[in-house]
């Protein structure tokens, strides 16, 4: 193989496909990038045999090729040679792959083709146009509700729920919930799968960096056991989670009995201050609401902490108890003004939703003090 490339081009396309290469991997090849020449252009493909990532490039295409090479080693060289240089890229019979841009001059092992993992095939039956920057929107807003524990394997992924009624991305821990609910699906059959988050943080990560236009869709393609994206020129696929969701409808509350406004900026600002008071193990926050105020207060073994906002509310006093970061990560997620906060009592999940935007709700499980 033997291309020319700019250094902006190839730094983002290793940019692109870096993300997620797994340190503990016993694999050594899975710490490797392939990049071969296909139509004209270069193929980088990064997989960790859970997900795979392949981007195309463009580049002066001399002589046809391939070869694996150490990713990080290779995004280390390419980001310190000059900007202005043109680099060239050739492997030989031997598997040596060298470097060149300038005088500067790097030669590093590869390995041939043959030894990394196969990509899968697309299965494109089941596909869906979305809005990029919606996609993008439902899973950032979502995505931190999920669990990160390894053992609760179901729970690692987001549900995508198609039907006629509309369109819903979840996530859960099992002490948090968050829905994003959007219109049907133009088009798309009923589906709902467990989508690995991982892959959809990479994806949402792509999205930022490709900056799409109005016009820009991103094609989706659900199957039996597997999920891609595609956009322009970059695909990433993914294994499905396989298993039964838990069924979340049934923990939003729909009739509650004490509700009250509050500015996001204020009490993120106030939760953030009492989670500092509230220690770190077990810790609690306790929101008491009365006369027009909501008093916001923590305690541990050396600290105090309370502090006051201002809400519209004139009903008999209520307190309740979360774990400050649960809080936390909603209002910094919302990009809501006002977020209103919804009781049955305070032993029972409660609702938390953007003012003025109904397709984002929020359930938190209250804590004992």
């Amino acid at each position: 193989m033997k291309i020319n490339i700019t250094k902006a081009i190839l730094l983002e396309g290793i940019q692109i496909v870096s993300s997620g290469v797994s340190s503990r991997t016993t694999l050594p090849i899975l710490h490797n990038v392939l990049m071969e020449t296909q139509n004209g252009k270069l193929k980088l493909v990064r997989t960790d045999m859970e997900m795979a990532t392949v981007h195309f490039v463009s580049a002066e295409i001399i002589e046809e090729g391939s070869i694996t090479v150490p990713l990080k080693e290779f995004a280390d060289i390419i980001k310190n040679l000059a900007d202005d240089k043109e680099i060239s890229l050739t492997s030989d019979e031997n598997n040596k792959f060298h470097i060149k841009s300038g005088k500067s001059k790097f030669w590093v092992i590869g390995t041939p083709k043959s030894e990394y993992p196969a990509i899968p095939e697309i299965e494109r039956s089941g596909k869906i146009e979305l809005d990029p920057l919606l996609l993008q929107q439902m899973v950032e807003k979502t995505a931190f509700s999920a669990s990160t524990q390894e053992t609760r394997y179901i729970l690692n992924g987001l549900l995508w729920s198609s039907s006629t009624e509309g369109f819903e991305v979840v996530a859960t821990d099992g002490g948090r919930l968050a829905v994003a609910s959007q219109k049907p699906l133009v088009g798309a059959k009923d589906f709902k799968v467990i989508i690995p988050t991982k892959i959809l943080t990479e994806v949402c990560r792509f999205i930022g960096i490709a900056k799409p236009g109005s016009d820009d869709k991103i094609e989706v393609n659900v199957a039996s056991n597997q999920v891609s994206f595609i956009m322009k020129d970059t695909t990433f696929i993914s294994r499905l989670i396989e298993g039964n969701f838990p069924n979340y409808k049934q923990v939003i509350p729909t009739k509650t009995n004490i509700k009250f406004e509050v500015f996001a900026k204020e009490l993120l600002a106030s939760t953030r201050r009492a989670a500092l008071c509230a220690g770190e193990f077990g810790s609690i926050v306790k929101y008491k609401v009365e006369d027009n105020k909501l008093t916001v207060s923590s305690n541990s073994q050396n600290m105090d902490f309370t502090d006051e906002l201002p809400v519209e509310y004139t009903g008999e006093a209520f307190e309740a108890n979360f774990k400050p970061q649960y809080i936390i990560d909603v209002l910094k997620n919302v990009s809501a003004e006002k977020v209103s906060f919804a009781f049955v009592n305070a032993s029972q999940p409660m609702l938390m939703e953007p003012v003025e935007a109904s397709s984002f709700k929020y359930v938190i499980m209250p804590m004992r003090a």
